[in-house]
């Protein structure tokens, strides 16, 4: 497919109600057997050779759309459960078959990020950084101005894949939640290779610049207020937490 053709099929290609039918139990091995049985029957019935092919998306959209609705009817099994890393390896592949996602699954990476399993407290997710289940990361971008905190004291975590975010207040070692500097989770997760790169940016940073973190405030919203990232109690708290896990690193 050339470039052309691509942008032109993100721009005005609408996704079609499919339906999706699926017999096994949600989350069993025979679940996963039978979206992949459906996606490949859902692409042969929609694929057309003659114009740009959109059956992958179609496809794609329609497995997407089921698992939203069944996560949403089934949200405490996921927990736990030894297809947890397969259920988000299968949603995360479908995602990054599409030429644009929905404001629906845009949305929904709120929902995928309460999984991550990140502790309440600061204290305690510096533990799990110090073995390796999670990593500092800048918070360059969860660092704007908001009346009931200092925002110049958050900071920001990612799990060891890369999907699931975190941000925390420095001072106060309490979970940011608000909309304005929440974490949020990652469908393609960054990379310095290229073709990751690009995926994270389309997957993950256009849509939050389009829609925002969450339909209570939008990007342009966020971004006209002042950031506190760069200012001096930035810089020194986070030198300060980079030791502290340093030192935490060394005892482990």
């Amino acid at each position: 497919m050339s470039t052309y053709g691509y942008h032109q099929l993100e721009k005005d290609f609408v996704y079609p109600v499919v339906p999706v039918e699926i017999k096994a139990d949600f989350l069993s091995e025979a679940y996963f057997s039978e979206l992949s049985d459906q996606y490949n029957q859902i692409r042969l019935e929609h694929r057309k050779w003659y114009i740009f092919d959109t059956s992958k998306a179609i496809a794609s959209h329609a497995i997407l759309t089921h698992m939203m609705h069944y996560l949403m009817e089934n949200q405490e099994l996921l927990n736990g459960h030894k297809q947890f890393d397969l259920f988000f390896e299968t949603f995360d592949q479908h995602v990054k078959q599409l030429p644009y996602i929905t404001e629906e699954i845009h949305y929904f990476r709120n929902e995928l990020n309460r999984y991550g399993e990140a502790p309440e407290q600061l204290e305690e997710m510096i533990e799990l950084v110090a073995r390796g289940k999670w990593q500092l990361f800048s918070a360059g971008y969860h660092r704007y101005e908001v009346s009931e905190y200092d925002a110049a004291y958050n900071v920001k975590f990612i799990s060891s894949n890369g999907r699931f975010e975190v941000v925390y207040h420095a001072e106060t070692g309490q979970m940011i939640n608000d909309p304005v500097n929440m974490g949020t989770y990652n469908y393609a997760p960054g990379s310095i290779h290229p073709w990751k790169y690009y995926q994270h940016h389309k997957y993950d940073k256009v849509p939050w610049k389009r829609w925002g973190n969450t339909d209570q405030i939008s990007y342009k919203e966020i971004t006209k207020r002042q950031s506190r990232h760069g200012s001096t109690e930035q810089k020194r708290s986070t030198e300060e937490l980079h030791n502290l896990i340093k030192n935490k690193m060394s005892d482990s």
